[in-house]
C-alpha cells in the first residue's frame, strides 16, 4: 500500500481482522473515529496495548494512525526508540538528521511500508558508504521519494529501483549539474534554501492551506484524501503535519489532528496573549552568556550563546510576538527568570544549571521549527533571527537524550 487511501486501508483492516491481528480492528476504529465516545477511546487503548504493550501504547499511541505511523521525525516530540521497536516496521515516512549511523540504524531491519525518507546530514562532510546505502535500498523496497537536504548528497549514486522522485539541496539546478546518479526516469528536483533546514521548503500559502484544512477537518484519513494532492512538493501532508506538531501548531490524537492555541492564533481564531513579564531594569553591560553542553560521551563543550544585552530582549520579543503554546511560553519565562534572578547575581565564576533543560530544549526546537517554516509574521520584528537559537540547541543537545546545560556569565569577550 504505497498511497494513503481510505478504501485500501479498509481492505487491509478486514484482512488483518480475519487473521486475528489487533491492528485490523485498530485500523477499523481509526477509519471511523468517534473521539467523544468513551467506549471508542477505551477500546482503542486496549488494542494498542495488546499490540504494543502498555508502556509503548501510553508513550506513542497518539502517534499511531490507522495502524501506522504515517510520519515519524527524529526530534524531541516523538518518543526515542520508536524506530527500533514494533512500530518501526510500520513507519511510512521518516525524517532524520545525523550521519551515516542514522541511516545504518534505519537500514538495520526491513521497512516494508516506508515510502518517503528525508535525510539532513549533520554537516557538509557527512558521507555514507556504499555498504550502508545498499543496505538502506534493500530494507526499503517500496521507497518512492528521497529528500536530501544537505549542501551535497551523502552518496554519489542511489540506484533504488522503486524511487520515483529525489529532492536535492542544490537549489534548482539543471539536470546536467545534478551530482547524484539515479536510475533513468527518476525525477530530480532542487530544494531552494535547503542547507540547515528541518524539512522540505514550505510556501506560506501551503502552510495556510494546511492550517485551514485542519481547522475544517479533524479526521486525518479524510484530510489526506481531500487535501493530500496539494502537498506533494513539501514532502506530503502527513510529513507536514508532523512538522506542524513539532512547531506547536497542531496536536495529534490517533486519527485526529487539531489546531493548538498557537495554530488558532495564526488562523486569526484567537488573539495572541503574551505572558506578563517582571521588569528587568538592569545594566547588562558586557556580560556574555556561555553554556557547557554535557554530551553522551562525557565530554563538555563550551558553547557561546549571546550577550545578555541581546539575548534577554530577544527572549522578550519571542514571548511578545510569536504564537507559542503555554508550555513553551512558561518554559521561556522560567529561563528568562533564571538568567535575571540566578545568573546575574552570581559571581562571574559560578556555574549554574537551569532546572528544566529538557523543557528548554523542546522550546528551542519549537522555535527552530517555526523559524524554518518561515512564517510571514516573523518578518515584522524578526525576533527569531538570532544565532543564539543554534547555540542553545547545541548546549542542550536537543536532538539527543535530555542533558543538563550549565550556564555561566563572563565579563567581556
Amino acid at each position: 500500500m504505497t498511497s494513503w487511501r481510505l478504501d485500501a486501508l479498509a481492505v487491509q483492516a478486514d484482512r488483518l481482522q480475519q487473521r486475528g491481528d489487533p491492528r485490523g480492528e485498530l485500523m477499523a476504529l481509526d477509519l471511523n473515529p468517534t473521539p467523544e465516545d468513551r467506549g471508542w477511546r477505551h477500546r482503542r487503548h486496549e488494542l494498542l496495548t495488546t499490540w504494543l504493550g502498555e508502556p509503548l501504547a501510553a508513550r506513542a499511541g497518539h502517534l499511531v494512525q490507522h495502524g501506522f505511523i504515517h510520519a515519524l521525525r527524529d526530534d524531541r516530540f516523538h518518543p526515542p526508540g520508536l524506530l527500533d521497536g514494533p512500530l518501526g516496521t510500520f513507519v511510512r515516512r521518516y525524517t532524520v538528521r545525523g550521519d551515516e549511523q542514522a541511516l545504518a540504524r534505519l537500514a538495520s531491519r526491513p521497512r516494508p511500508w516506508l515510502v518517503q525518507l528525508t535525510f539532513m546530514p549533520g554537516g557538509p562532510a557527512v558521507r555514507v558508504s556504499d555498504t550502508v546505502r545498499d543496505a538502506l535500498i534493500a530494507a526499503t523496497p517500496h521507497l518512492q521519494e528521497l529528500h536530501l537536504l544537505g549542501a551535497r548528497p551523502p552518496f554519489d549514486a542511489f540506484p533504488h529501483p522503486a524511487v520515483r522522485r529525489v529532492s536535492l539541496g542544490q537549489q534548482n539546478l539543471p539536470a546536467e549539474r545534478n551530482t547524484l546518479i539515479v536510475p533513468e526516469g527518476v525525477e530530480v528536483l532542487g530544494c531552494p534554501h535547503a542547507e540547515g533546514r528541518r524539512g522540505p521548503w514550505v510556501e506560506n500559502s501551503e502552510l495556510e492551506l494546511a492550517l485551514e484544512a485542519v481547522h475544517e477537518q479533524h479526521d486525518c484519513g479524510r484530510l489526506q484524501e481531500s487535501h493530500g494532492e496539494y502537498f506533494a512538493e513539501v514532502g506530503s501532508l502527513p510529513a507536514l503535519l508532523a512538522r506542524l506538531r513539532s512547531a506547536g501548531l497542531v496536536t495529534m490524537d490517533g486519527p485526529l489532528v487539531r489546531l493548538t492555541t498557537a495554530g488558532r492564533v495564526l488562523r486569526n481564531l484567537e488573539p495572541l496573549r503574551a505572558p506578563r513579564l517582571s521588569s528587568a531594569q538592569l545594566d547588562f553591560g558586557r556580560w556574555i552568556l556561555w553554556a557547557g553542553a554535557r554530551r553522551r560521551t562525557g565530554e563538555h563543550d563550551e558553547v557561546f550563546i549571546d550577550t545578555l544585552r541581546s539575548h534577554i530582549p530577544w527572549l522578550e520579543q519571542c514571548l511578545a510576538h510569536v504564537p507559542l503554546d503555554k508550555s513553551v511560553q512558561d518554559t521561556l519565562v522560567s529561563y528568562r527568570r533564571f538568567l535575571i534572578d540566578t545568573l546575574i547575581p552570581a559571581d562571574e565564576h559560578e556555574v549554574r544549571a537551569f532546572d528544566s533543560p529538557g523543557a528548554l530544549a523542546e522550546a528551542v526546537e519549537t522555535l527552530l521549527e517555526l523559524e524554518d517554516l518561515d512564517l510571514e509574521f516573523l518578518h515584522e520584528a524578526n525576533p527569531l533571527a538570532n544565532e543564539a537559537l543554534l547555540g542553545l540547541e547545541a548546549a542542550l543537545d536537543s536532538t539527543l537524550a535530555p542533558s543538563q546545560a550549565l550556564f555561566h556569565l563572563v565579563w567581556g569577550r
